[in-house]
């Protein structure tokens, strides 16, 4: 399979093709897959990568062969899959999940097929379908319950590979502040004017003075955050890569940003881009020493919660990127889009006011 062309998006992908993936990773031995229909699925993610749901129907069954699949392919245009590329978005997520994902006790989604070209870096990833379980809406919001399932959840994630990233093997992995991230800082000053046009008047004096500072600080912030104690981090923790099955168990997706870097990242992150304010104040505390308390028990040292404390306002601070970027660079006929943006600058000034989170920013 890995010398046959890839089907570059979901109109390419046949019922041959399919048979020989999931025979070559043990998913089916016996079975073909004789048809298949796809619908596309994921607002917003047609941007740099194409995402489809397919339905499978075999010529004979087979314990094991999924009925449905998530297929991921490249951007369609060029373009987006230069970009894509460039921060090589498809090769970190495919070896996420051939290295990574079945390691550790964190719920992923499957793999049942990928493949990442070195040379090309055309890639495919074939996945479980989670669309029988509840995937989150960062607009609305996360409920108190589930946001502590999620940072709990990351907790052991975090606490397995403390300290154990500076490997080679773990060369494909980032650091927070590798080259390719310091385009936070420029994107952040470019789209600064249109930001401040668009939501500036939801900003108060301070906010916005904070706001100010954090121009020239984001790479001295990304330095810090990703200086040790490392960890592997998520990197896009947020509500709408999230699936809740039926039982209450959680499922984290969508790991094209995966980091090295320390772990209350992934916290400040979560509580700060995607739990309404009152909710985030009622309970952050609470689980932020109990996220602490999960790294001491599983086996991680040297690390109190005075510094624990400190990297989540350092992260949250840093946070305020995201929806200033986007508010920045945002169509504002995109109602969905100005909605998610209002809401994760609302949380975001919130969580820095609150916490004094500026008292981070590098003098």
């Amino acid at each position: 399979m890995a010398k046959t062309k890839l089907p570059a998006g979901p109109t390419e992908l046949t019922a041959d093709w399919l048979t020989g993936a999931l025979r070559e990773t043990g998913v089916i031995s016996d079975a073909s897959v004789t048809g298949l229909d796809f619908e596309i699925i994921g607002e917003g993610v047609g941007v740099l990568g194409q995402l489809a749901r397919f339905n499978l129907t075999y010529d004979k069954s087979e314990d094991g062969a999924p009925n449905s699949l998530v297929g991921k392919f490249p951007a369609a245009t060029q373009e987006n899959r230069d970009l894509a590329n460039l921060f090589r978005f498809y090769e970190r997520e495919v070896r996420f999940y051939e290295q990574i994902a079945d390691e550790v006790e964190l719920r992923t989604p499957r793999r049942y097929y990928s493949h990442f070209d070195d040379e090309t870096n055309d890639f495919m990833l074939l996945m479980e379908d989670l669309g029988s379980a509840r995937c989150g809406n960062q607009v609305e919001g996360c409920a108190r319950h589930e946001a502590a399932t999620t940072i709990l959840n990351m907790a052991p994630f975090h606490a397995t590979w403390w300290n154990k990233v500076d490997t080679p093997r773990l060369d494909w992995i980032p650091y927070g502040n590798d080259p390719i991230n310091h385009f936070a800082e420029s994107s952040y000053n470019d789209g600064w004017e249109n930001f401040t046009r668009n939501f500036g008047d939801r900003l108060s004096p301070r906010a916005m003075s904070i706001a100010e500072r954090l121009r020239t600080k984001i790479i001295a912030i990304e330095n810090a955050f990703a200086s040790p104690p490392r960890t592997i981090v998520h990197g896009d923790l947020r509500y709408d890569n999230l699936f809740f099955g039926a039982d209450g168990e959680m499922a984290v997706a969508d790991w094209q940003i995966v980091l090295r870097a320390r772990g209350p990242y992934d916290v400040a992150y979560f509580l700060s881009q995607s739990v309404n304010p009152e909710d985030r104040r009622a309970i952050e505390m609470d689980i932020l020493r109990r996220y602490h308390e999960i790294l001491l028990e599983r086996g991680v040292t040297g690390y109190s919660f005075d510094q624990c404390l400190d990297d989540y306002r350092m992260s949250a601070m840093f946070c305020l990127v995201y929806p200033v970027v986007a508010g920045g660079n945002l169509d504002l006929a995109n109602e969905r889009g100005v909605e998610l943006v209002s809401a994760m600058l609302g949380r975001s000034v919130d969580t820095i006011l609150d916490l004094d989170c500026d008292e981070m920013i590098p003098a």
